[in-house]
């Protein structure tokens, strides 16, 4: 059995003998920074749950300007929305540094969807999170840096935890603004003890802070 899969949410309630089975069917793979793992407009032939590093999900203008929609860290499944409806990958799945991520193939998924009730009752949840982040996101794309970056540091904080190994330019890239602007509004956020930081490494002290100033109409 593999007990990363085992901890997840979604297979928590599985019987051993599928999670048993599901070991055998899934294939990790490693990835490398901006090595996509599916691209927007493919077919959608596998969902995938992300076993280590950092993702983003992108859209693109017709322009080929990239917008992030989504955040994806340890333990999140992705992928799922477009082989539920059997529709190409409305975004794609992009690692901010090397990520290692589980290949679920479609029919199996869909299989485990008719299958186990509790299974589909954790993965429609996260669709619905999935796609609350994207409208979020969305509509912060015209808000100023600091709120951009105080959303992004909560929905990181939500999934991996409070301390994230991150660096400084991938919290640019995240926000889309440039690696000076982001260490400018980290070292503000730490000077008023929002956050501390570190080597590669920051940690949210104070997310209702944070929260608030995303809130601010």
């Amino acid at each position: 059995m593999d007990f990363f899969l085992a901890r997840l949410s979604a297979f928590k309630k599985l019987p051993e003998t599928t999670l048993d089975r599901l070991s055998k069917q899934l294939t990790l793979r490693a990835y490398n920074k901006n090595e996509p793992i599916f691209e927007e407009g493919n077919r959608p032939d596998a969902v995938y749950a992300l076993k280590s590093g950092i993702l983003k999900a992108v859209k693109h203008s017709p322009r080929r300007e990239q917008s992030a929609m989504e955040i994806i860290g340890p333990g999140q499944l992705f992928g799922m929305i477009a082989v539920m409806d059997d529709k190409p990958y409305p975004v794609s799945a992009v690692p901010l540094r090397e990520s290692e991520a589980y290949r679920i193939p479609a029919k199996l998924f869909r299989s485990l969807l008719d299958e186990f009730p509790e299974f589909s009752k954790v993965v429609y949840s996260a669709v619905g999170d999935h796609l609350r982040q994207a409208q979020v996101l969305h509509s912060l794309a015209g808000e100023t840096v600091q709120r951009r970056i105080a959303h992004i540091l909560n929905l990181l904080d939500a999934s991996i935890g409070k301390e994230i190994a991150i660096r400084r330019e991938e919290i640019a890239e995240l926000a889309n603004c440039t690696t000076p602007t982001a260490i400018r509004t980290l070292a503000h956020f730490r000077k008023k003890g929002w956050i501390s930081s570190g080597w590669k490494r920051i940690t949210v002290l104070k997310p209702d802070a944070l929260r608030r100033l995303t809130d601010q109409p």
